[in-house]
């Protein structure tokens, strides 16, 4: 057996401090006053995105009824969500996607790239996608789901992640380090702003899609470009603060932040 010759301090006995005092003032002068913003205003925020995805939908499809309609999100009350008729895919419809994500997941299969990272999130938007059409397929007239519900359950998940990403990163955040007080706070507001961005504009396109479309593409609205893709973006910034962030620990100015065991 070999034994360890070297033990690189730098690395094995040493963790950063946790200034209490700093995370109390991140969370009670930043953190806290969001959350209560966010949670007092969601029937408002709710009633925005759905009052503009309406006129900008109808811009487009002036022979759509598109409704807004307000409905409960426990425990926070009324919201609104868009109301319309979202149609069932054909079976030629049905057809081409098949053949389009076959066409895709042989070319992937083939290309240089096929282990990267992006490929493999690719391959599982396809997955899903390609199950979607066989559902269609042979369960055509099961669907459950009308545009109305499907803008209800995606209105609340939206909602719930805004709230659930203030208070994570909240949480992340404030823990971290006293320093960079600055770089703390530009964090926590890239993530909040990119993610109400994203938010209302994918709302938008979704019900856009559907209302012009079909019922096809509500799995790959879900499981591919929803939760999961907000938590790509949330470790991305996270990941960009942290490594600012190690690089300060590892300057002569940020030794004091580091606790010898």
């Amino acid at each position: 057996m070999v034994g360890k010759k070297t033990i690189w301090y730098s690395r094995t006995y040493r963790t950063l401090q946790t200034d209490l005092l700093s995370a109390a003032k991140f969370t009670l002068f930043l953190v806290i006053p969001v959350l209560i913003i966010l949670v007092l205003n969601l029937d408002w925020i709710s009633y925005f995105m759905c009052n503009l995805a309406q006129r900008l939908i109808s811009a487009e499809l002036p022979q759509k009824e598109l409704l807004v309609e307000t409905t409960t999100f426990v425990p926070f009350g009324e919201i609104s969500v868009l109301s319309f008729e979202c149609g069932l895919p054909t079976p030629n419809e049905i057809a081409v996607n098949i053949v389009v994500v076959i066409a895709a997941i042989t070319a992937m299969a083939l290309s240089r790239m096929r282990g990267r990272p992006l490929m493999v999130y690719l391959l599982f938007s396809f997955m899903v996608h390609i199950i979607s059409c066989v559902f269609f397929a042979f369960e055509r007239n099961s669907i459950v789901y009308t545009g109305r519900e499907f803008s209800e359950i995606f209105m609340k998940q939206q909602l719930g992640i805004w709230i659930l990403f203030v208070v994570l990163m909240g949480v992340v955040l404030a823990l971290y380090s006293g320093r960079g007080v600055l770089h703390k706070v530009l964090a926590f507001l890239t993530v909040m702003v990119w993610s109400g961005l994203l938010g209302v504009l994918r709302y938008i396109v979704f019900m856009y899609i559907l209302a012009r479309l079909s019922a096809l593409y509500m799995a790959d609205m879900y499981f591919v470009t929803g939760p999961i893709f907000d938590f790509l973006y949330l470790v991305g910034i996270y990941s960009i603060y942290s490594n600012r962030m190690q690089k300060i620990f590892e300057s002569p100015e940020g030794e004091s932040e580091w606790k010898w065991l």
